[in-house]
């Protein structure tokens, strides 16, 4: 039997967010391209990157929202949500209470919006407790995984929990295994690493800097200026002054690859001194990148 939770809210706010920073990325369009000032259209460029993490978290959460159901059978009970799927055989199930009962406050970390309870929580009476919802707590039915507990939301309640028990009562008519298959990056622990998200924020930022540090002085340096100097302190090459850019281009390469890298490896306890090293690294490759550009172009400017 499938129960469908509430959708139509959550859906409604999420696709409310996706329109209105799609919306905010065509007025920054429009300001670059009548735009005369290049810090003006660096800021834009910024913004319009900024939101392309938070629209596919939106469009994520949507998809999510939209395929979620919950089946029941005298087999096993599964969660659909997404590209997620949990398949729990029904013995391997212990206690399944509504949530209107429970007097903690179940409420998962992170950002949540109304009608998409989505996350994971730790709730002292219960331990880990992963959150597949749409409603509040009176909507809420809480499920005792073999591992973890389930907080759903059927759009009936009562309904559910008659139906779970009559299942119980009948017994399986076959043998299921346990399943799980999900995105598993949702639940690396960098999510929950403040220093190394720090680190990574801060080369993140750091290039964007970069970029705007050189697009500020662009207008101001000459037609040619020095590129690249010998052993004895001699310009040896020069060229255009847009052809700075690979400094920070540069910086942005090494951001990027050795975040990847520090975010695989952190995956492994035993491997997070080599993640903290290879963010760290990134930053001190920044320093190297701002002495060189702000040693070419001061004397340009001055």
């Amino acid at each position: 039997m499938i129960f469908l939770p509430p959708k139509f809210k959550g859906l409604v706010f999420g696709l409310s967010g996706i329109g209105l920073i799609l919306a905010l990325d065509i007025l920054l369009a429009l300001i670059m391209r009548a735009a005369q000032s290049a810090f003006l259209i660096f800021i834009s460029v910024c913004l319009m990157i900024a939101t392309g993490p938070l629209l596919a978290w939106l469009a994520y959460r949507c998809y999510g929202l939209a395929r979620a159901r919950y089946i029941l059978s005298r087999n096993a009970f599964v969660v659909d949500w997404g590209i997620r799927r949990d398949v729990i055989p029904l013995e391997l199930i212990g206690e399944v209470r509504p949530g209107a009962d429970f007097e903690e406050e179940l409420r998962p970390r992170g950002i949540t919006w109304p009608g998409c309870v989505v996350g994971q929580g730790d709730i002292a009476a219960l331990g880990v407790v992963d959150f597949l919802a749409t409603t509040e707590k009176s909507g809420l039915v809480l499920v005792q995984g073999p591992e973890a507990w389930f907080v759903i939301s059927p759009e009936d309640p009562p309904a559910f929990l008659s139906t779970f028990a009559e299942m119980r009562a009948e017994g399986p008519e076959e043998k299921i295994e346990p399943e799980s298959v999900s995105l598993s990056f949702e639940q690396w622990a960098v999510w929950r690493d403040r220093p190394a998200l720090a680190l990574i924020a801060a080369g993140g930022i750091s290039v964007l800097l970069l970029f705007g540090y050189l697009t500020l002085l662009l207008s101001k340096l000459p037609p040619l200026v020095t590129l690249h100097f010998n052993a004895h302190g001699l310009p040896d090459r020069s060229g255009s002054p847009t052809r700075l850019f690979i400094l920070p281009t540069a910086a942005a390469l090494t951001w990027a690859l050795n975040t990847l890298g520090g975010l695989w490896l952190h995956r492994s306890e035993n491997e997070r001194t080599g993640a903290y090293l290879l963010f760290g690294a990134t930053l001190v490759a920044q320093v190297l990148v701002w002495v060189a550009l702000i040693g070419l172009t001061t004397s340009l400017v001055s």
